[in-house]
């Protein structure tokens, strides 16, 4: 036993000198690390990704101003809030304006002290925004002098743009939960509510990280693979002196073993490098603090562990199919035809698996099990019938350009190697289409439609305003700002009716306004209206129809209802509905609501009647002027600070599965970069393995554009051949999923050609990014030997 234990290690250590035998055995071994270690940070990154969202949220909950209790009177330690959230070209803005009415009140993180009137506290983001010249608007839209930063712990990322400021005319609203409205409170953070993602966000969770993890697992087993030839040729030599074959096995284990073990902290160097830098980029709009980015301890000790198995057995494995004897490698003749069928055994797996997992009220753990199971194996499956599809093609290749029959012949001796280039690629994309297609079905789900029309109005306030005349002043403001082409203002407010259980919504507005919500017909300024719930038509002005909310004479008091927060009881306002009454139908608005109730023209009903009305607004903006709504919005901040306009959209999509395809999308292009740049590393040391016969082909006349040629061609073919086994593995594969969800199966065509052409990219730009190398291998001196 201790004879085999030592001759194991002996052999091994062989192979570690080996990976540092002279300057190609360390270039050879410093590439594989290279390659390794992207893969290892890539992972790590995963691993991070947990604590990064739950970080995230944290420091959300933490700077939560608002109160869910009973009502609060003013005191030492009470705050007025109201939020004053915006949006400038896209981008979320957070906002708080801030009143304390006390020396105790507690600030949240990242603030030293509650700005005072007219200053405020910004984030370094907001700061460099409203610095540069693209900012003058949502300058002139935060008119508050800078006097501090919100430090790192009050922001969810370094890009958010963020500001708290001090308002001093800030008054309790009679309504504390509506759009616009000022409340009071006394704690600070502690309020998020924490629940958990629904069984099918946890399914589209998981077939996300499997999709951008398997590409991974893969690109590791290809640079570990790295040097292959040259290696089998040492091993050979190996043989000569008298090395049996399991011997030869492992000392090219312990060969790849050192690059994978120098992988590892090739890894954390990368990692650490990217994790200090992530914080000065944004990419799709998501930026990072280095210190959310800490993955689990016993994760990294997992990886740890598992790169370097990976490399033994991978190792171990490639080597089952090759002869090495001590004249020679098989391999460097034409290789045995490549069987099929047990190929296909990975597949059949993971489709039985799929088959027999379903989403049901609970994603269970075992079927969990079997998704995850079987996704993978279908996946790597796909990289499996690639080297036996190529063979197929390949050897059918023999006409045509020169470049075509050079780059052919390369494919048909060393196929396997060109197929593990381009393999990280296909299981990439084929992983992207299947779960592009599951999105794209259970979309449906979590996008909802709002009902508005965009072509009647573009955005719209919707707001409890403190009186009549702050609406007029903002609806004035609005039809005043270049590039706003109408703006309606309806002010309303419930009252109750005698004898009626339910109250009665009282509106206010001009004609202009009134059309916009009801089917009025020859609206006249003095006119009254009546929208009963259900009124499908317009009445004669000779009494209400069937199921009218009021009639002629009946009296209304509007403070019948009145909840102002000043302490005093409301004195009775009321008012007589005329006898010009008219019921007439409810017309949907262009914000997709519908209003019912007593609409009144501003002669009927004087709008200061409306004691604590709400402002329902919609704008029409100029069709191609992009800065219209950012004028519209300081417009109406100019009024009322922190009051929103919002930007109008046919549908809403649900934060948490927005956040998951973002969290995809951003994950395929670092797993794409990633991929590409191993790309261009593998092909570079093929390229540096046939230095001599290149240089030979130059000597002896061949043109330096024909070998270019031909390694393009060496690239483009095997692309060309996995491109469609992608397509078609990634809409089985998204077909299964959407069957588990119970799903109708659907293809995004539209996506899919944009993931093709992104994969047929990467292998393009990793195949121009190693031609420079071949210029240089094409040179006189490498015909020499050493």
């Amino acid at each position: 036993m201790n004879t085999r234990l030592n001759t194991w290690s002996r052999e091994l250590g062989l192979g570690a000198r080996f990976a540092f035998s002279g300057r190609e055995g360390w270039f050879r071994t410093l590439l594989t690390a290279f390659g390794v270690g992207c893969a290892v940070a890539l992972l790590m990154l995963a691993t991070a990704l947990p604590g990064m969202m739950n970080a995230r949220n944290t420091r959300g909950a933490e700077r939560d101003l608002m109160y869910y209790g009973p009502p609060l009177a003013a005191g030492a330690d009470t705050l007025l809030v109201r939020d004053a959230d915006t949006e400038f070209h896209g981008a979320a803005v957070h906002g708080e304006l801030v009143r304390p009415e006390g020396p105790h009140v507690a600030t949240p993180p990242g603030l030293s002290a509650w700005p005072g009137p007219g200053t405020m506290y910004v984030s370094p983001a907001l700061r460099e925004l409203l610095a540069a010249p693209g900012g003058a608007l949502l300058k002139q839209r935060l008119p508050y002098r800078e006097v501090g930063t919100v430090g790192d712990a009050g922001l969810v990322e370094p890009g958010e743009l963020a500001y708290y400021a001090g308002d001093a005319t800030l008054s309790p609203t009679s309504d504390n939960s509506g759009a616009g409205a000022v409340y009071r409170t006394n704690s600070i953070g502690g309020h998020a509510i924490t629940d958990g993602l629904s069984p099918m966000l946890t399914l589209l969770t998981v077939v996300t990280f499997l999709v951008l993890l398997i590409p991974v697992g893969v690109f590791v087993a290809t640079a570990v693979r790295i040097g292959g030839e040259r290696r089998d040729r040492r091993l050979a030599a190996l043989r000569l002196v008298g090395v049996d074959i399991r011997g030869t096995h492992r000392v090219a284990a312990g060969e790849a073993l050192v690059g994978a073990v120098l992988g590892l902290p090739a890894g954390l160097l990368v990692f650490a490098v990217a994790r200090e830098l992530v914080a000065r980029v944004q990419l799709l709009g998501l930026s990072v603090f280095p210190s959310d980015l800490t993955p689990r301890g016993w994760l990294v000790g997992l990886i740890a562990l598992a790169v370097p198995l990976c490399a033994l057995v991978v190792t171990t494995v490639s080597l089952r199919g090759v002869v090495i004897e001590p004249l020679g490698v098989v391999r460097a003749a034409r290789p045995p035809r490549r069987r099929l069928w047990w190929r296909l055994l990975l597949p059949a797996l993971g489709v039985l698996l799929l088959l027999t997992t379903t989403l049901g009220d609970t994603f269970s753990d075992s079927a969990q099990r079997r998704l995850i199971a079987g996704v993978a194996s279908l996946l790597v499956g796909v990289t499996l019938l690639l080297p036996w599809l190529m063979e197929r093609v390949v050897g059918r290749l023999g006409r045509g350009p020169v470049p075509l029959q050079l780059g052919s012949r390369r494919l048909q001796l060393s196929g396997g190697a060109a197929a593990r280039t381009v393999s990280g690629v296909v299981v990439a994309v084929a992983g992207a289409i299947a779960v592009q297609s599951l999105f794209g079905g259970v979309s449906s789900q979590y996008t909802t439609s709002t009902g508005r029309d965009l072509t009647r109005a573009q955005a719209g306030i919707e707001a409890t305003l403190t009186g009549p005349d702050v609406a007029e002043r903002v609806i004035t403001g609005l039809r005043s700002t270049p590039g706003v082409l109408g703006a309606t203002g309806l002010l309303s407010m419930y009252v109750t009716v005698p004898g009626s259980p339910e109250p009665l919504t009282v509106a206010v507005g001009d004609c202009a306004t009134l059309v916009e919500y009801a089917a009025i017909g020859g609206c006249r300024p003095g006119g009254v209206y009546d929208v009963p719930p259900g009124a499908s038509g317009v009445s004669d002005g000779q009494g209400p129809l069937p199921g009218a909310s009021v009639h002629p004479g009946q009296r209304l008091d509007l403070n019948a209802d009145d909840t102002s927060t000043d302490g005093r009881s409301a004195r009775p306002s009321p008012w007589t509905i005329p006898t010009t009454l008219r019921t007439v139908a409810a017309r949907r608005a262009p914000d997709g609501s519908t209003h019912t109730g007593v609409f009144a023209t501003p002669q009927a009903l004087a709008p200061g009647r409306l004691a604590h009305p709400q402002l329902s607004s919609v704008v029409r903006l100029a069709p191609g002027d992009g800065d219209a709504i950012e004028r519209a919005r300081t417009a109406v901040s100019a009024v009322v600070p922190g009051l929103q306009l919002e930007a109008y959209s046919t549908t809403t999509t649900d934060r948490k599965f927005a956040n998951i395809r973002r969290g995809l999308l951003v994950g395929a292009v670092v797993t794409l970069l990633l991929i590409a740049l191993g790309m261009a590393v593998s092909t570079t040391e093929q390229l540096r393995e046939r230095k001599r016969l290149l240089a030979v082909l130059v000597a002896f006349g061949t043109k330096r554009s024909t070998l270019a040629l031909s390694v393009l061609w060496q690239s483009a073919v095997p692309i060309l051949l996995g491109l469609p086994l992608a397509l078609a593995g990634g809409i089985g594969l998204g077909a299964l999923l959407l069957r588990v969800t119970g799903q109708p199966v659907g293809v995004d065509w539209g996506a899919a050609g944009v993931l093709l052409a992104a994969g047929a990219g990467a292998v393009a730009a990793a195949t121009l990014l190693s031609l420079p190398a071949l210029w240089r291998m094409m040179r006189a001196d490498g015909l020499r030997t050493e």
